[in-house]
């Protein structure tokens, strides 16, 4: 029995054996229902609800917070949003995953919606990059409910953490519950001091302020006061991430001590402790005295040309010390002066190249007997010929060098030099001769040794002009260089590069030569010493195999000024080049139809290869044309001049080119 029904009618009753359909787009609302003639069912309404598809499900987790850091106390507001209004029993909650501790959040609003809120406030300790909850069942009613419309339980599963349209998907919340650890705060530039000379200014600097396992330090706060942790001089002031401050423009009285302070704010807000300095005591001439100024500065090197003046600045009036100088290569003479607040030491020999001298000050006193500890100045010397001070002896040193002898500027000579290469020591004998040209070719080979070839070049100028002849490879030089370097870089294995006519130096030309067979390295130099141009160079050369090999060339010149005209790094492929003329046996042999003749030619010249019966008339001539040095071959497949098929039978084929000549034997089968 199918019973009618009219929707929305105040009493419904179903007899024994009826049933309801209830159409999937529509439900069914009454005041009582009465099943076999008992009432089952007596309100206000009852809405009977036929399909599973009016029950509410989450679609969306996100936040109502902007993407970035939160630090702790900060409240970040987690939504959840449904297919369709539900209704809020109770307090439901969510559980977030926020580090060694997860971190359980309560149901704050939007009941009769279909976006309800949770409300997490972070907490010490918490730590997520990018905020989540635990597993697709981290909602819970917590003896709650959340219900859709009719009554129906909403289904309470999450997106799957990560996916689409789960919280960390939608926003990018980094949860930073850790406060920085702070640190350890120092008087001074460097090691903690005990004693400031200065009333206006005064120096801090700290380190071990770490928040490494967070956001990051993002800045720091200095203060300054006359009691540990006060403020009362400079309250807390933002210097940004440094590791240093300088308080200026102070009035700072003589004999009070002073105390610096330090707090650091990672990137989400999150402040450390304060960390403050033992204190510093303004006394202009207490000690201990310490070094203020060091000329020329330590990063120099010292010239090895000239003798060298160090001029040490202190804190205060020396009353008294001691200074050894020694050297890790020689013997350093030298004699000091000490006037007030300042050291002058005088070096009275030649210095030694790539050398270290370390001036050591012991029992340094001030004017009142306080000591200070022993302290240790190191100084590098020059590199023999390195004119720009860049630790490698190049073209342009060689340039420079060049220069400065034809103007007789003898600030660069280099010669007569004694020792071993590279802790030359000069002896300068006020002359340009072939004792600088060895000082600077003696350095130029530890350059190049020491690993100085091979720095790829940005292009100035025009490209460099080059050309292979055979087993010769000439570069020619550009127009007006007075100086220059080539470096050949290649692969050792498969490619040899030297000289086609061998450097040497004189007092007019200085050529050098430099050849690393194991890393597959070249380098040749030049510098014309009396204004004469070189126009090319040439370089032998040879290629495992018949195929061409890749090859750097880099390469710098300068003009008479000694300015650079021209670099840059080109990659030419050099030539298989055979070193012999060869003629080869055919292949196939005996053949039918075709064969081919392989011929060698390591210099470009006039090849005739030619086809002759055994009674010695010519069958075809298949070759007659000059050619380039390489590795040739030619076909023939068995006709004459006129294109006609020849018998078979033995055949000769001979090859000339230049005064080479060579016959071989072949068969024609058919």
């Amino acid at each position: 029995m199918l019973v009618s029904l009219t929707f929305g009618q105040s009493s419904i009753v179903i007899p024994n054996g009826a049933s309801i359909t209830v159409p999937t787009d529509a439900y069914i609302c009454s005041g009582t229902i009465t099943v076999n003639g008992t009432v089952t069912y007596t309100g206000s309404s009852l809405c009977v609800v036929p399909n599973a598809h009016l029950i509410a499900s989450i679609v969306k987790t996100s936040a109502l917070n902007e993407d970035g850091y939160y630090k702790i106390g900060d409240q970040i507001s987690v939504t959840l949003e449904f297919t369709r209004d539900v209704v809020v029993a109770g307090i439901p909650q969510l559980m977030l995953e926020t580090g060694t501790t997860d971190r359980i959040v309560s149901y704050t609003a939007g009941s009769q919606s279909v976006t309800l809120t949770f409300n997490y406030v972070v907490k010490e300790g918490d730590s997520s990059p990018d905020l989540e909850y635990v597993s697709t069942t981290a909602l819970s009613l917590n003896g709650g409910s959340i219900k859709s419309l009719f009554d129906k339980d909403a289904e309470l599963v999450l997106p799957e953490p990560g996916a689409t349209n789960s919280l960390s998907a939608n926003k990018d919340i980094v949860v930073d519950g850790i406060i920085p650890t702070n640190g350890i705060v120092n008087d001074g530039i460097g090691e903690d001091i005990q004693f400031s000379g200065d009333e206006t200014k005064l120096f801090f600097n700290w380190t071990g302020f770490d928040d490494a396992n967070s956001s990051g330090i993002k800045r720091y706060f200095v203060a300054l006061g006359t009691t540990s942790g006060g403020t009362e001089i400079k309250d807390f002031e933002d210097v940004g991430n440094v590791s240093n401050h300088t308080f200026t423009d102070l009035t700072l009285n003589q004999g009070s001590t002073y105390y610096g302070a330090v707090k650091a704010e990672d990137n989400a807000g999150n402040v450390s402790l304060v960390s403050v300095t033992n204190g510093v005591t303004v006394d202009i001439y207490a000690g201990p005295p310490s070094i203020t100024t060091i000329s020329p500065d330590v990063a120099n090197v010292l010239d090895l040309n000239t003798l060298s003046t160090i001029n040490i600045g202190f804190s205060e009036p020396i009353g008294s010390l001691n200074l050894d100088v020694t050297s890790t290569v020689s013997t350093v003479n030298f004699s000091y002066e000490l006037t007030s607040q300042n050291l002058a030491i005088s070096i009275l020999s030649s210095l030694a190249s790539r050398d270290q001298l370390s001036f050591k000050i012991n029992d340094l006193k001030d004017l009142a007997g306080i000591a200070a500890a022993d302290q240790t100045i190191t100084y590098n010397t020059a590199t023999l010929a390195d004119f720009n001070d860049d630790s490698n002896v190049n073209s342009a040193d060689l340039a420079e060098f060049s220069t400065a002898w034809t103007s007789k500027d003898f600030s660069k000579e280099l010669g007569p030099a004694t020792g071993t290469v590279p802790n030359l020591i000069l002896s300068p004998d006020g002359k340009y001769d072939l004792e600088d040209v060895m000082g600077f070719t003696r350095m130029w080979h530890w350059s190049r040794k020491n690993g100085s070839s091979g720095k790829i070049l940005a292009q100035l100028g025009t490209e460099l002009h080059y050309e292979q002849n055979g087993a010769q490879f000439s570069v020619q030089l550009p127009e007006g260089a007075i100086a220059g370097q080539l470096d050949f870089l290649y692969e050792p294995q498969l490619v040899t590069i030297n000289e086609a006519v061998k450097s040497e130096a004189s007092n007019e030309v200085i050529q050098l030569f430099y050849e690393d067979t194991l890393q597959g390295v070249t380098a040749f130099a030049f510098a014309n010493l009396k204004d004469q141009i070189q126009n090319e160079k040439i370089f032998r050369t040879k290629v495992v195999g018949k195929v061409a090999r890749p090859v750097n060339l880099i390469y710098q010149f300068y003009n008479t000024e000694g300015a650079l005209i021209s670099q840059g790094t080109q990659s030419i492929m050099l030539d298989a080049i055979p070193e012999i003329f060869a003629l080869h046996q055919n292949y196939p042999n005996p053949f039918n139809p075709v064969t081919r003749i392989n011929y060698d030619i390591p210099e470009d010249a006039l090849v005739n290869v030619t086809v002759y019966d055994m009674m010695g008339r010519r069958v075809k001539t298949l070759i007659n044309s000059k050619q380039t040095a390489g590795y040739w071959n030619i076909r023939w497949n068995g006709t004459n001049t006129h294109g006609e098929s020849v018998s078979a039978g033995m055949y000769i084929y001979t090859i000339r080119a230049g005064e080479f000549n060579k016959t071989k034997k072949m068969v024609l089968l058919k």
